[in-house]
């Protein structure tokens, strides 16, 4: 000890929460906030001071809770963070503080405040001699959990980790306090004033009796452990899954469920959902905490309370506390898609509401939102760029770059992505000038990674702003030149950045980009391979904005180096070489001559002979489209003549990459001009790729069938026999297969009819007919589908058998519960009904449409629906239709709820087919003879269902027949029964909407209107609980109504019915008026402007616009 003694150092700076000179040992403290390496004497016990940011020395002894254990301010009490730090009795009993080992085993136990066997935290049993074990959150505590359930299984916050961790973030924080406060406070020397203060400036002397105090040095201790910054702990991942946690099946009225992975970040809620009052020190964290976790797990009601109860209050709380909770949910890794979404558009809500102050947070929510920015999914993309452009404008684009600007040169790819695509979002935000400015900037780095970055930028604005970016070449041209010399990573970047403006830009810009046209050639002829890919990929971007002239000249001198390289092995770049090619020869001034003579053998030999291209799918879609392209310029003929050898290759992938070129071919050439010869061998190679199908699964065999059959026309007559034994031989062989030969039936019978082919569809017909009641569903929908094309073909006359016998048939197919078949089967009744009326009896057609469309006009498919509803139509018009109408009549007293809203529905569809007049009397009279009968309110709840789609399917041919159903809507609107009066609201609705744009029904409008408006409160006429469903579907009619009005009587008169409730005293019935007038504006905002009050001008401004006042 005499040599510790005699080496003491310089003694440091107390501050007033350090008082261990009150305490006898002769054990130094350390440094004021600690240093990496303790101080500390070689006979001195060494000592550890818990603190994330310091170093640990291995050979510590014993650990110390922190450097503050010895104060004599107390440390703060933070319950819920672990318990309190333990004190120590001072005296004769020796102590433990300040790094000094505990005496156990031969020595004497020591005394902790009067002689108690010390008691350990965390659950540890303590193995020495004669000490007792024990667990809790305090000394030899039992521990309490405050919430129900099985036996609690002690979780980490019930021990000495969490406290320890508060107190080091406590430390930390008073570290950042202090640094921040001596920053603010530092003396300004009168160098430093000189170089930042222009030279006029003068020195004054200061007045004699000036003797400010110095500014008074706060308590950063106690500032830190108020601060809310601490609480947030960051759990380790190993820790999290060592323990089990106990969650309540209720965390309290208006909280959701909480899940396993969202404890260890949601923790404080289990600790304090059952304790009442929350401590003070506590509350706002928990608040906080509270609310964000409604956000992420809460429904749609408990999501937009709390996001609303944050916003309120986000000022109160403050910027940092509000993003650093937010950015530890957000890294915690527990949120998914649909709850990134929930917490991005938090975040979007804070900035808005914040606006400047979130300037500080402004580099974290930058590095939080740009990952989103490379997501897969597009809505992800676009909610990381919305909160980035937001940001951008609220706090300048000053703010943002300043976050990003280190990130320009990072060592990591994605990091440098990232920021490249938050450049382009500023330029987005704030104008592409500003984007270039920081562009240009960076491409004059010394740093080689900045100045590809910078070139990486170009390519994203050029992708956002698209051919926004043309007013910008003047700018970006320099930046060019001076990027495409660079060194190869960076000049390969900027031609990539090139080859995205210029298809941005085009067909314009060749006029500023023409400099830089040299430069990419003859980068391309230096270049080899890959190496070389991103300028020539530029070069073909350049080619489209050529003149035809120099389109031709570029090419011819560059597609010789092209074709050299069209057998790399290397897939990304024979890519490249593709979509150079395809755009070379769909320039304008690149002649079939120069394609034939210089590509096209080249072309084919050097990517159609490489089977496996078949087996990349980006690679063989590069292919077909530049196949496609050289096509269009030469004709079918020649590429036909190099594809039809291959349409029998054994290799699937290949032979189906070949047949769905041809098809591809065919469809944008045709045939004409082809040799019979090559014909042959087409449908020869088509018609054996169908029979190598065996599971009939292949589209694009049929489609390409097809796609051959359909463009030959007439000139298929030769070749029916060989099809169509094609398609009888299939007729047998497996469910899948029975469905391909009948599709192509469907899809060829056109074609064949125009080739002389009627024998072979009658033929096929008969067959269709016998199998039409099929096993398969599918197979069956595709034979109804097939018959249906040969029915259109033939007509009536020549259909065999006779359509009559077909009818019957569909009589039963139609009970079949497939949507397919469904469809197929109304779309084949409606074309006998609409063209084979004569052939067939007309109570069959009222039978199948009593019987078998009437329940499939509520089916599930709204394409069945709407087919089903046109076919009833269509049968009510060639039979006559009152007697079906009265059947439907009666139906208005059917219990079921489903059978009355089809018998509306199709008694709107033969009002627009037979007229309205055929059914609105029968309407009236039904309405008016069921009152007084125990099933008058379903009747007329029928009735004004049928009154709404009759309206809402003829639409203004019934503005004769608006004013006799206005007693009827009258009597319905003043019913006490709000189901009744909603439903009355809806027809008026349907009926204003009909009439909208026909004069003289504006006093309808507006005597509706009179009986409708009292109906806009209510949501409020009783004291209920919860607003039943039903009040809130009328306000929704009100409203509707409303916006209808609007077209008839314009929005000056439907405002002046808004006014007064839009300054009532109570708060719900101005939400409601607000809503409506919210419509109204945006409906016609420009129709409100007359109605806005006058004022009066001033000195400095004009009011007063004379033109409005001006009568027409």
């Amino acid at each position: 000890m005499s040599e510790a003694e005699g080496s003491e150092e310089p003694a440091l700076k107390t501050h007033r929460w350090e008082s261990a000179a009150n305490i006898p040992s002769s054990t130094p403290t350390a440094s004021r906030w600690g240093a990496g390496t303790p101080r500390q004497l070689g006979s001195e016990t060494p000592k550890v001071i818990v603190n994330a940011e310091l170093s640990a020395w291995r050979g510590h002894a014993t650990p110390t809770p922190s450097a503050y254990a010895v104060d004599s301010v107390k440390t703060p009490v933070m319950r819920g963070q672990g318990g309190q730090t333990p004190m120590f009795a001072g005296g004769t009993t020796p102590t433990i503080g300040g790094g000094a080992t505990p005496m156990f085993g031969g020595g004497t136990t020591p005394m902790f405040n009067g002689g108690t066997t010390p008691m350990f935290n965390g659950g540890t049993t303590p193995m020495f001699n004669g000490a007792t074990p024990a667990a809790g959150m305090a000394f030899g505590a039992t521990p309490n959990y405050q919430f129900e359930g099985t036996t609690p299984v002690q979780s980490h916050f019930a021990g000495g980790d969490s406290q320890s961790a508060i107190t080091a973030n406590i430390e930390a924080q008073a570290r950042k306090l202090e640094l921040q406060w001596r920053m603010k406070n530092k003396r300004l020397s009168e160098e430093h004033l000189d170089t930042i203060l222009p030279p006029e400036f003068k020195i004054v002397e200061p007045p004699a009796d000036y003797n400010p105090p110095p500014p008074e040095e706060p308590n950063f201790y106690e500032l830190a452990s108020k601060s809310l910054d601490v609480f947030v702990v960051n759990q380790s991942n190993d820790a999290a899954a060592a323990v089990t946690y106990d969650i309540p099946e209720s965390l309290g009225e208006g909280m959701p469920q909480m899940k396993p992975q969202d404890v260890p970040v949601f923790e404080v809620l289990l600790k304090y959902h059952n304790v009442n009052p929350i401590p003070d020190e506590v509350l706002p964290s928990y608040l906080l905490i509270k609310n964000l976790f409604k956000i992420k797990n809460g429904d749609t009601n408990q999501r937009r309370v709390a996001m609303r109860f944050l916003l309120d209050k986000a000022r109160i709380f403050g910027s940092e506390p509000l993003f650093q909770f937010t950015f530890h949910v957000w890294r915690s890794g527990i949120l998914d898609l649909q709850e990134q979404h929930y917490f991005v558009d938090f975040v979007k809500g804070v900035i808005a509401r914040l606006q400047k102050e979130v300037r500080s947070s402004t580099k974290e929510i930058v590095h939080m939102m740009e990952v989103l920015l490379s997501a897969q999914e597009a809505a992800v993309r676009e909610d990381g760029k919305e909160v980035l452009a937001l940001l951008t404008r609220v706090v300048g684009y000053e703010a943002v770059f300043e976050a990003i600007k280190e990130d320009f040169a990072h060592v990591e790819n994605g990091v440098r992505r990232h920021t490249a695509k938050v450049v382009a979002i500023i330029g987005y935000a704030v104008g592409s000038k500003t984007a270039l400015q920081i562009i240009h900037g960076m491409s004059l780095s010394p740093v080689a990674l900045a100045r590809q970055t910078s070139a990486r930028a170009i390519t994203e604005l050029a992708s956002i702003l698209m051919h926004a970016i043309t007013g910008e070449l003047v700018e970006l041209v320099p930046i060019f030149e001076k990027l495409l010399r660079d060194e190869p990573r960076v000049k390969r970047e900027a031609a990539n950045a090139l080859a995205h403006v210029a298809d941005a830009t085009y067909p314009y810009g060749i006029e500023e980009l023409d400099p830089l046209v040299y430069i990419v050639r003859e980068e391309c002829k230096r270049g080899i391979g890959s190496t070389a890919g991103p300028f020539v990929r530029a070069f073909g971007s350049l080619v489209p904005l050529m003149a035809p002239y120099d389109a031709q000249k570029y090419t011819s001198d560059m597609m010789p180096t092209l074709v050299n390289q069209f057998n790399t092995p290397e897939d990304e770049h024979r890519r490249v070489l593709l979509q150079v090619v395809r755009q070379c020869v769909s320039a304008d001034g690149v002649t079939a001559n120069f394609i034939r003579e210089v590509i096209l053998k080249p072309f084919f030999e050097g990517f159609w002979s490489i089977r496996r291209v078949a087996a990349e799918r980006k690679t063989a879609a590069a292919l077909v489209e530049t196949t496609v392209a050289i096509s269009k310029k030469l004709g079918s003929t020649e590429i036909l003549q190099y594809l039809v050898q291959d349409m029998k290759d054994e290799n699937e992938h290949f032979q189906r990459m070949v047949i769905d070129t041809v098809r591809r071919v065919v469809k944008s050439v045709g045939t004409v001009g082809v040799p019979d010869t090559l014909v042959a061998l087409l449908l020869d190679g088509a018609i054996a790729a169908v029979k190598q199908d065996e599971t009939g699964l292949n589209r694009v065999v049929l489609e390409g069938l097809a796609c051959v059959c359909n463009s030959l026309g007439t000139r298929l007559k030769r070749y029916l026999r060989q099809v169509f034994d094609l398609i009888k031989g299939r007729r047998d062989m497996p469910g899948m297969i029975r469905m391909q030969a009948a599709e192509l039936a469907a899809r060829i019978a056109h074609t064949v009819k125009e080739a002389d082919g009627i024998l072979f569809l009658q033929d096929l017909g008969r067959s269709l007919f016998d199998r039409l009641e099929d096993d398969e569903a599918a197979v069956m929908s595709a034979n109804l589908k097939a018959t249906r094309a040969i029915l259109v073909e033939l007509g009536a006359a020549k259909y065999q058998p006779s359509v009559r016998e077909l009818l019957k048939k569909l009589t039963y197919i139609i009970r079949n519960r497939n949507s397919n078949v469904q469809l197929n089967t109304i779309l084949l009744i409606e074309e006998i009904a609409t063209n084979c009326d004569e052939d067939v009896e007309a109570i069959h057609l009222q039978d199948l449409a009593t019987k078998g469309l009437f329940e499939l006009l509520d089916a599930d498919r709204r394409e069945t629906r709407r087919a089903c509803t046109r076919t009833f139509g269509v049968i009510a018009q060639k039979i006559r239709p009152f007697a079906i109408i009265l059947e439907l009549v009666d139906n208005f007293k059917q219990d079921k709820r489903k059978i009355r809203i089809c018998t509306a529905v199709a008694l709107g569809a033969i009002a627009r087919e037979c007229g309205p007049f055929t059914v609105i009397p029968y309407l009236l009279n039904e309405y008016k003879i069921s009152e007084g009968e125990q099933v008058a309110t379903i009747v007329q709840h029928s009735v004004l269902k049928a009154i709404r789609y009759i309206f809402e399917a003829i639409g203004s041919v019934g503005k004769e027949y608006v004013y006799p159903l206005i007693p009827l809507l009258v009597r319905a609107l003043t019913e006490t029964e709000i189901q009744h009066r909603r439903m009355a609201v809806e027809a008026c609705r349907a009926i204003i909407m009909a009439i909208a744009g026909n004069d003289g029904f504006e006093e309808v409008v507006i005597h509706f209107l009179n009986f409708i408006h009292p109906n806009i409160v209510e949501l409020l006429s009783r004291n209920e609980t919860k607003i039943s469903e039903e009040r809130l579907k009328m306000v929704t009619a009100v409203v509707s109504y409303y916006e209808a009005a609007r077209l008839v009587i314009g929005s000056a008169k439907v405002l002046e019915y808004l006014l007064q409730g839009l300054f009532h005293p109570a708060k719900k019935v101005r939400d409601i008026y607000r809503r409506t007038y919210n419509i109204i504006y945006v409906g016609s905002p420009e129709a409100l402007v007359p109605c806005y009050p006058r004022l009066e001008d001033d000195k400095d401004h004009t009011y007063v616009r004379h033109e409005l006042e001006v009568l027409l």
